[in-house]
């Protein structure tokens, strides 16, 4: 890291954590469904899926939830990177 990179703290950081934690959730619930249409996949494994879909979808909307809530803040930077990703994510 740059000495002369700024530093991330604050709720800065905080929007930063839940967004990439939002980002990579929606991305592995995108996943384990793709997984759970495809035919050769084994039956242990669609039970698996069947159970962690739920947990995903739930933790997905506690995340959110939390973005929401960061977003709202009005020491954020709207125009910052993490505020941009969040929202995005929040949108949908």
């Amino acid at each position: 890291m740059d000495h002369l990179e700024p530093q991330i703290v604050g709720l800065e950081r905080a929007l930063m954590v839940n967004a990439k934690t939002l980002d990579r959730l929606t991305k592995e619930l995108t996943e384990a469904k793709k997984k759970q249409a495809d035919s050769s996949l084994s039956a242990d494994k669609k039970t698996f899926l069947k159970v962690q879909i739920p947990k995903l979808e739930k933790e997905i909307k506690t995340t959110k939830g939390k973005c929401v809530t960061l977003l709202e803040a009005e020491e954020l930077d709207p125009r910052g990177e993490w505020f941009l990703l969040a929202k995005k994510l929040c949108k949908k």
